[in-house]
């Protein structure tokens, strides 16, 4: 908790016990290895620093996004049907390769995008 001393002709200190917004973009910023993920794919910090090894990171934010791409296209895909048990053939299920295409192209996406947000962001070991 911060407290700013009372200064003369003052009526009271000032308590900041809790960050105001104004306060979080006048400076305030978060220090991470891996980044906190809104539904949408955007990182949850403020003015987020990569701090740490950068090739983990990357590695890290790559296989973060990659896997909510995916699952964000399994969810758009719901409902998709299916066949019974037994049957079909030994071709691939189309529609399970559409799925599994769009599964890999919004990886891609997301990969590319991790990458870019840690080599921008990144400033350095945290020493």
């Amino acid at each position: 908790m911060a407290i700013t001393p009372k200064k003369e002709g003052a009526e009271s200190s000032v308590l900041q016990d809790k960050p105001t917004p104004a306060a979080a973009e006048k400076g305030d910023h978060d220090r991470i290895v891996m980044a906190s993920r809104r539904a949408d794919g955007s990182m949850d910090q403020t003015h987020p620093e990569f701090i740490g090894d950068k090739d983990v990171a990357i590695a890290a934010a790559k296989e973060q996004l990659g896997q909510q791409a995916a699952s964000a296209v399994d969810v758009a895909a719901r409902g998709v049907a299916s066949t019974p048990e037994g049957a079909g053939s030994s071709e691939p299920d189309p529609d399970v390769k559409a799925l599994k295409d769009a599964q890999d192209k919004a990886i891609e996406s997301a990969e590319s995008q991790a990458e870019r947000e840690v080599r921008n962001l990144h400033q350095g070991l945290g020493d």
